[in-house]
């Protein structure tokens, strides 16, 4: 074969696996953990543990991987009450991988959900260069307590502090079969925020392109944002209420995740 047709040969066939792959994955593949490593540890190369801070799902981090470890090749986030202390646990690739614009899927389960119980799957900005909420936060999927629903929300300046709540809708539920695996999603784009639970689309939030966009903060999903993977508890005065102690330990997790992008 002369060079020149050899070339061109090595250019389709290349053209024609890279298609194959797009047809396969929904895209090109950027970041994805099947949790099967041998080591109890998530990959450090990918995540650290989340650190323990004010806001309420982050109040009762134990930042061990006690709370936060790999078995069976799976990811099991734990939340207990131990000597006396709520200790949760979560994962994050903040510093270690961010993306904009792209297609997260999450293969997930509630093992057990006590009164008190709240998981979660879902994105930040990074850096936060801003005060919560104006850099934005994605909420791919929240569960409460023994709720038969998965919450899927945005969070902005526009929403939160301007009261933007339903203009366009930055909220919606899902019903699912806690007990099963179900994948979670979001398709992020520069037009539109569209979620997902196995597959099926359900809340699109668009990008209204607003003519005072620096002043309101509609859509401040035009940057990196990175993971998080967390089990967490509420308790009085927060969101998911009460913990019932006798219950515990809460356990949530996670059999896969992927992003990919066009």
């Amino acid at each position: 074969m002369k060079k020149p047709l050899f070339a061109l040969f090595c250019l389709i066939t290349m053209a024609l696996a890279a298609n194959a792959q797009n047809q396969t994955t929904g895209g090109k593949l950027i970041f994805e953990d099947n949790f099967d490593g041998p080591s109890p540890i998530p990959d450090t190369t990918k995540w650290e543990l989340c650190t323990r801070w004010h806001p309420d799902w982050a109040r009762h981090l134990s930042q061990s991987y006690d709370q936060a470890y790999v078995k069976d090749g799976k990811l099991v986030l734990v939340a207990e009450l131990k000597d006396g202390q709520y200790l949760t646990g979560g994962i994050q690739t903040k510093g270690k991988f961010d993306f904009t614009y792209g297609k997260v899927e999450c293969r997930a389960r509630f093992v057990t959900q006590p009164r008190g119980n709240w998981s979660a799957i879902w994105m930040m900005p990074a850096p936060p260069t801003q005060d919560w909420p104006r850099g934005g936060e994605i909420d791919i999927m929240e569960h409460l307590n023994k709720d038969e629903v998965v919450y899927q929300t945005i969070h902005s300046f526009y929403k939160n502090e301007l009261g933007h709540e339903h203009d366009p809708q930055g909220g919606d539920t899902v019903k699912v079969n806690r007990e099963d695996w179900n994948v979670y999603g979001v398709i992020w784009t520069p037009e539109e925020l569209i979620f997902t639970v196995n597959g099926k689309e359900y809340m699109h939030y668009p990008n209204l392109n607003l003519a005072n966009e620096a002043e309101v903060e509609q859509w401040p999903f035009d940057k990196p944002f990175y993971l998080i993977l967390n089990q967490s508890l509420g308790g009085d005065g927060t969101w998911a209420g009460p913990i019932d102690n006798a219950a515990l330990p809460a356990v949530f997790e996670i059999d896969w995740i992927r992003v990919t992008q066009p």
